[in-house]
């Protein structure tokens, strides 16, 4: 799909220094139990079975039923795609807005934010920095990002074979951006999150490593607004922005709107079975306005939580296994739909909490619930009726 581009510039003279965040790779490996799964992914005409088989190995997100933080908890890549939104640009956009309303002192002011594109008339705030962005989330989100890089550079991917193409995508600064507007009633509630992060999470496959890293890079290529940065020395480099509007209309507690198409890859290098890294495309159609397209997040009065995508374009990802030759190579069309309390981090919400979920994945809906009994998560399907999970 092509888009109608707003591509953003950024002059930062003297604004963005060229140094790296903490790297991972000067951390100890740790002996954790294997939970690599060997089973291909159904290619062709596939049955609602089948479609489920593949969801539940590559997708437990979907069900409540994940723990990054657990090296015994398979990652399959509709994992790796929604927790990277739900950790990364979701939550990153909602802890800046938190923090600006807060203490704004640590944001950057520019009267004229854009040199040229959209917003070449509008003021705008800027976190930026790898040290300032975890100092200040970590304020209102506490030690979430410690571990966090917000400057991946070369050192970063130092050990991963990577072609020249791919360190290029892979390598950034990650910038938080919150706009004015001349309307008091929308003035700070846009909120852009762009460039490249990256963060850890637990997988072993009972080998030596667990301890991994996402790095996640918004994808200009696929996404509605990018932005370049131009540096001291006259270089430029252009990500895609995720961009995230809070709804002071809400008539039940907060509204977050994605309000354009966009899309991000995560890389991984979890998979003992390649010398090659493997990637995660995840795009996102929203539309402003359009009940069919538009995404949403909800946080209720009640504190419910409601995640609405109702038009992902592409979950695409490969997982190599060698034993029984595949690349599990799948490419998702799906409508996400996620309805409870912490339904991000299902697992440690209380006993008894229920999850509910509508899911199309394919062009076959998957709706039922989950609940945690003391962090097992059970899960039952009421629709396709034929279908026990």
């Amino acid at each position: 799909m092509k888009f109608n581009k707003s591509v953003l510039v950024i002059t930062l003279s003297g604004f963005l220094a060229a140094c790296g965040g903490d790297g991972y790779y000067d951390k100890s490996p740790s002996t954790g139990t294997s939970n690599g799964d060997n089973s291909s992914v159904p290619s062709g005409e596939q049955t609602s079975q089948q479609i489920l088989d593949t969801i539940k190995r590559e997708g437990q997100f979907l069900f409540g039923n994940y723990d990054p933080n657990d090296e015994k908890t398979a990652k399959g890549y509709i994992d790796h795609a929604l927790d990277t939104f739900a950790q990364g640009p979701l939550q990153l956009a909602l802890d800046a807005k938190k923090l600006f309303d807060q203490d704004k002192s640590a944001f950057v002011y520019r009267e004229k934010c854009m040199n040229s594109g959209t917003y070449t008339n509008t003021s705008c705030y800027i976190l930026f920095n790898d040290a300032t962005i975890k100092n200040q989330l970590n304020k209102v989100n506490p030690n979430k990002y410690s571990t966090w890089d917000f400057d991946v550079n070369d050192n970063e991917l130092t050990g991963m074979k990577l072609s020249d193409e791919q360190i290029d995508k892979f390598t950034g600064k990650t910038m938080i951006i919150i706009f004015d507007n001349r309307n008091a009633d929308k003035k700070f509630n846009d909120i852009w999150v762009t460039g490249v992060f990256g963060y850890p999470y637990k997988q072993s496959w009972g080998l030596t490593q667990s301890d991994q890293l996402r790095i996640v890079s918004m994808n200009a290529a696929n996404s509605e607004y990018e932005v370049t940065l131009t540096y001291d020395d006259e270089t430029t480099e252009t990500k895609g922005a995720l961009s995230i509007y809070k709804d002071p209309t809400s008539t039940d507690g907060e509204l977050y709107v994605l309000q354009n198409n966009s899309s991000f890859d995560v890389l991984t290098n979890d998979n003992p079975n390649t010398p090659e890294v493997e990637t995660v495309n995840f795009e996102i159609n929203s539309v402003v306005g359009d009940p069919a397209a538009l995404a949403t997040y909800r946080v209720k009065a009640n504190a419910q939580q409601i995640l609405d995508i109702p038009n992902v374009s592409a979950i695409i990802g490969t997982r190599v296994e060698n034993e029984s030759p595949s690349k599990n190579e799948k490419n998702f069309v799906a409508s996400i739909h996620l309805e409870g309390e912490n339904i991000f981090t299902f697992k440690e919400s209380l006993n008894g909490s229920i999850l509910k979920f509508k899911h199309i994945i394919d062009g076959i809906t998957y709706e039922g619930t989950s609940t945690n009994n003391n962090g097992t998560i059970q899960t039952n399907l009421t629709s396709p009726t034929n279908l026990k999970y």
